[in-house]
């Protein structure tokens, strides 16, 4: 069943547009009809451009800060998502794309999408650890000259590879 869905979204979207081109052009006229594409066009470039700055500076502070930044990072696709919606002509991606504008619904469809992916996040890169801090250290590192270092070729995993000797 699933694998028709996505064959008749795919179909069925366009002519669904042009069928919506149709019906508004007759209500309100070519002009208008065009008029109302490029203002839903150009909205969407700029709903992208105010709310995609916003989560940018959102998923920064809260990186900053050390807290996850998943949440705000989905936000933001969606964010993403609603743009294109947008800025792709049509009537009926027009009105998905303002509905998923709404913060509302982003929050709904944040909080589904989190019960269905798994996001991994890596420690921050902004940590700088120093004096005083109660984070974990990462592993000690010891610099050794040559001389200062051996490896037995006869240990019990056999000889070493020709890539991990040193030679003096």
């Amino acid at each position: 069943m699933r694998s028709l869905i996505v064959p008749l979204v795919i179909l069925g979207l366009p002519i669904a547009e042009i069928a919506g081109f149709v019906v508004v052009g007759r209500e309100l006229g070519l002009a208008m009809t065009l008029l109302l594409v490029l203002v839903s066009g150009v909205a969407g470039v700029l709903l992208l451009r105010i709310q995609g700055l916003g989560t940018l500076r959102r998923v920064q502070e809260a990186a900053r800060a050390g807290k996850d930044p998943g949440p705000e990072l989905l936000g933001g696709a969606l964010i993403l998502v609603a743009a294109i919606l947008l800025i792709v002509p049509g009537f009926i991606t027009d009105i998905a794309g303002l509905i998923v504008f709404l913060p509302p619904v982003r929050r709904a469809i944040s909080a589904f999408l989190q019960t269905r992916l798994t996001i991994l996040t890596t420690g921050s890169g902004f940590y700088s650890g120093g004096r005083g801090s109660d984070r974990p250290r990462g592993p000690t590192i010891i610099d050794l000259d040559t001389d200062e270092f051996s490896r037995r070729n006869d240990d019990e995993n056999g000889p070493s590879p020709p890539s991990n000797r040193i030679s003096g």
